[in-house]
């Protein structure tokens, strides 16, 4: 008998976490099990342990891929040669389809936050989400240091507050505008003709709301409807949204 393949412990987890989306895609978020896994992958179950203890593990390992993918398109946005407030508002702007790592990312990103998933996985992975939020909120902390040291608000403010205030505003206005759009959408979401995944317009009421708090600071250059076009443009040129009329 041949002996089974030796793959690098990189290469297992990735077979693994490919495994299970397969399997969440065939199932659910919830109801897969760690056998299929196992199966899926080719491994055994001794292997797929090694990196993985559970179910929750499963469910943080893929939140974590899911959280990179998005923390990537955030820098590169970060990084854009615009103004400090419009790079916070052109996060609003960015095409849903283009932050998706899975088709069932709402589901999963839900279900990794509950209280009970994250207690019963193991540290290795709660540990890794933990750092992986930390580079994110880094990232943006950042952008607005370097915006805010670099003179663009017109009034000396405290740094640390003012960069607080800025990130758990607008954090709060487009997750809360997710929400309700949820609740909203109710019925279209069950049918599976809503309209979550499309990209908001320039007149949508959460830019309207995110450009509203975003101005209540003292910036030099204040978000306009010329500073829309000029986020269009930019996440256009890097792929994060198509032009209009585009197919």
């Amino acid at each position: 008998m041949a002996p089974a393949p030796k793959y690098s412990h990189e290469k297992q987890l990735e077979m693994i976490l490919n495994a299970a989306e397969e399997c969440i895609n065939e199932s659910s978020v919830t109801d897969f099990t760690m056998a299929k896994i196992a199966s899926t992958a080719g491994l055994s179950m001794g292997s797929v342990y090694k990196h993985v203890q559970s179910k929750e593990d499963i469910v943080l390992a893929l939140a974590h891929r899911a959280f990179l993918h998005v923390s990537g398109i955030f820098n590169q946005v970060l990084s854009l040669p615009i103004s400090t407030p419009e790079k916070i508002l052109a996060i609003e702007f960015i095409d849903p389809k283009k932050m998706q790592r899975f088709g069932f990312d709402n589901d999963l990103l839900s279900y990794a936050t509950n209280e009970a998933v994250i207690s019963r996985a193991s540290t290795t992975w709660t540990e890794k989400m933990i750092m992986a939020n930390t580079a994110c909120e880094q990232l943006f902390k950042l952008a607005l240091t370097d915006g805010i040291n670099s003179g663009e608000l017109t009034t000396e403010l405290n740094l640390s507050q003012t960069i607080e205030e800025i990130m758990i505003g607008s954090w709060s206005l487009s997750v809360g505008y997710q929400q309700v759009q949820r609740v909203k959408q109710f019925r279209q979401i069950g049918e599976g003709t809503d309209s979550l995944l499309e990209p908001l317009s320039e007149n949508d009421p959460n830019i309207r709301s995110s450009m509203r708090f975003l101005n209540s600071y003292p910036w030099q250059q204040p978000l306009t409807q010329e500073s829309i076009k000029t986020i269009q443009t930019s996440l256009e040129n890097i792929h994060l949204r198509d032009p209009k009329g585009a197919l």
